[in-house]
């Protein structure tokens, strides 16, 4: 591995607490690179790209599982579903004649569908294995920083401001080149056609695995629109009406890109101490900013900070960041945002161990009290707020009130 991918020593940790850890995530964050590491350890690799395996798998499950014996790597368990009930059984048999403890790191699963894979697991292996969400690329793995788990204190911050370097131009760079590992394994330009045939793969292979869509240009101009809508609030009826399809067929495709680990939904924030004139509707934030850039049409960093889009771009990298600080330490939190019908917003609220955190996301650089007159409404919540900042395009960090300050966005 060239970059070493903070969520390892998750992965490690949940081979020694459970007979089977799953790694899912989008295709190509780089999940078959990291479960083949443990080739080293004594694992044998294989993948269901391999069709003769694969139909193998599916014609007798039970024979399959018990011929390839473990401990063992399988990659893209999802185009076997039956094999998570065959795969229980050798877990049980083993933990009844061996032990609970003899039984763990048995298997090693990998797939690039979420939910979908989920509900298989659910139904199979629940309380047997560990469940390991892979993201793309951190800008902190690039820059082979330390990464910790995003916190609002402001003497941290300051001091990642300070010991960081991410000039505006790398940042806009990074945003454009997107996560995926194969757009950084090779010096000087990325891949040439990455994301187009990125796509085609997508469309072609895992939607017709997922659903049988018969117009796949449409499902591509659909892609695109969404990707146009990557920081605003998630509209059925719009989209329906400029791609030309139901409400329905909306939310039936959407949750592919979902179960694809390519988007994600945030919920706006409710207690009933606050405004309930709220906007009610989610948000939707692309999964990697270079997919969603070569979706709208920006090809360049220049491009970009011209573009209308820009503001919501930066917002999603932000998004996307802060939540990779958290997936890739197993730290769970809930992640909202704010908005109501008199024009208060708050970009982020961060729930965790009974803390709020406040975050705006602005790829400007100069910002005042006006821009954060959101966080007021949240001035009567039954959370304690142990935290609130800006985070911007800002080169040094300065002060905004009394303990609010703008940060760069390298302090993520």
């Amino acid at each position: 591995m060239r970059y070493q991918r903070t969520i390892l020593n998750e992965i490690i940790r949940s081979i020694d607490e459970y007979p089977v850890t799953l790694i899912t995530g989008a295709r190509q964050v780089g999940k078959s690179t990291l479960a083949s590491y443990f080739e080293e350890k004594g694992y044998r690799y294989i993948t269901f790209d391999d069709t003769d395996l694969l139909a193998k798998a599916k014609e007798n499950p039970k024979k399959f599982i018990k011929d390839c014996g473990y401990p063992i790597i399988i990659d893209e368990i999802q185009r076997c579903k039956k094999l998570f009930i065959e795969i229980e059984h050798v877990v049980n048999e083993v933990r009844r004649t061996k032990g609970t403890i003899e039984a763990n790191g048995m298997y090693i699963l990998t797939g690039s569908q979420k939910f979908h894979l989920m509900k298989g697991v659910s139904e199979s292996m629940s309380g047997r294995v560990g469940i390991i969400e892979m993201e793309p690329l951190s800008q902190a793995e690039i820059n082979n920083w330390d990464e910790v788990p995003f916190e609002i204190d402001n003497e941290k911050m300051m001091l990642k401001a300070d010991e960081r370097k991410l000039s505006e131009d790398t940042l806009y760079t990074s945003i454009l080149r997107g996560f995926y590992p194969a757009r950084w394994e090779i010096e000087g330009k990325p891949i040439k056609n990455y994301y187009s045939n990125y796509l085609k793969t997508f469309i072609e292979r895992d939607v017709s695995e997922l659903i049988n869509v018969k117009d796949l240009r449409r499902f591509e101009n659909f892609i695109k629109v969404v990707a146009s809508l990557t920081g605003e609030e998630y509209n059925a009826s719009n989209i329906s009406k400029v791609v030309g399809i139901d409400n329905k067929t909306v939310e039936s495709w959407l949750s592919i890109l979902i179960v694809s680990n390519l988007v994600t939904l945030l919920e706006p924030y409710y207690e009933d101490s606050i405004n309930k004139r709220i906007v009610k509707r989610n948000k939707i934030y692309f999964n990697d900013t270079g997919l969603a850039c070569y979706l709208i049409g920006i090809d360049s960093p220049k491009t970009l900070k011209l573009s209308e889009f820009k503001g919501r771009i930066v917002e999603t990298y932000i998004h996307n960041e802060i939540c990779k600080s958290f997936k890739n330490n197993n730290v769970e939190i809930q992640m909202f945002y704010y908005r109501d019908n008199n024009q208060n917003e708050i970009d982020f609220i961060i729930l965790k161990d009974g803390n709020l955190y406040l975050i705006e996301a602005k790829s400007g650089k100069q910002y005042g009290i006006n821009d954060i007159k959101g966080f007021k409404q949240l001035a009567n919540t039954k959370y304690n707020i142990a935290g609130q900042c800006i985070l911007c395009c800002t080169e040094e960090v300065y002060r905004i009130s009394s303990q609010i300050y703008a940060f760069p966005i390298r302090s993520i």
